[in-house]
């Protein structure tokens, strides 16, 4: 029975890595510590929350560090610094 509803969009992970190189001076530790506010404020309070942040113990991309992926879109991002995620996070994340 086919639904008169649109589908679901997938939901959004945005992946830190915080591998030693990624996390050194706690480059990795302070951008998690930036991003939570901001998808908490994008999640809201529904239940099924729409972006799931995730750390990872490496990403395999050590010499670009910090390293953050958005899944679905497969979209990487390497050097980032905290002047970057607000920008990344509306590019890709937030609902256009």
């Amino acid at each position: 029975m086919a639904s008169d509803q649109p589908p679901k969009p997938a939901r959004r992970r945005i992946v830190v890595c915080r591998g030693q190189f990624c996390n050194m001076d706690r480059r990795a530790d302070n951008l998690l510590r930036r991003l939570e506010p901001l998808v908490d404020e994008i999640n809201g309070d529904v239940y099924l929350k729409p972006v799931k942040l995730e750390i990872a113990n490496c990403l395999s991309m050590c010499g670009a560090g910090p390293n953050i992926v958005i899944y679905p879109a497969d979209a990487v991002f390497n050097h980032v610094t905290e002047a970057m995620l607000e920008n990344i996070i509306g590019e890709h994340v937030r609902e256009k």
